[in-house]
């Protein structure tokens, strides 16, 4: 009687285990459609260079055309970097984290604008604080949806103030 409970509990397990394995292999990752401008004084920026990296290797790279779009398709479960340069301008870029516990079963979709910042502006100060990216992307649950991270954003905003000002004393 022990043996056959023992059996029961090990087959248990194992379809347990196994029906695992093949949910998550089967599991289809999410996709987002991750679209953007770029923009120079509100005015479209044709010819710039926009690279998106996935876990720090360069996966896709476009230039803009007349419109200053760019698009790409990322995939859940990765770490993703896009960056902008143009000559003249200050290189941007933008993280974007699709890695979360929740099961990503839909499409998203998130459209956000870089504005480029001339490469002279801050020639006098030590603007290293702008080698970071200038924004976080990541998944909300409770949103259910990509959102930017408003803290990171806010502190960006706080450097920039911060650098305008050392300007402003020069």
């Amino acid at each position: 009687m022990k043996k056959i409970f023992t059996y029961s509990i090990v087959a248990f397990l194992s379809i347990l285990c196994f029906s695992s394995f093949v949910k998550s292999y089967m599991a289809k990752p999410s996709v987002l459609d991750m679209s953007g401008y770029i923009l120079y004084n509100d005015k479209k920026v044709e010819g710039a260079l926009v690279k998106l990296y996935e876990n720090n290797v360069i996966v896709n790279k476009m230039q803009t055309k007349a419109n200053a779009r760019f698009r790409f398709m990322l995939f859940s479960n990765n770490e993703y970097m896009i960056e902008v340069s143009k000559q003249g301008f200050m290189d941007e870029r933008v993280y974007i984290n699709t890695k979360t516990n929740a099961d990503l079963l839909d499409k998203y979709f998130f459209e956000f604008i870089v504005d480029l910042v001339d490469e002279n502006k801050y020639k006098n100060v030590d603007a290293s604080s702008l080698d970071f990216p200038t924004a976080i992307i990541k998944y909300d649950a409770g949103e259910d949806d990509y959102v930017h991270d408003k803290g990171y954003s806010q502190q960006v905003r706080n450097d920039l103030k911060k650098l305008n000002e050392q300007i402003n004393k020069k």
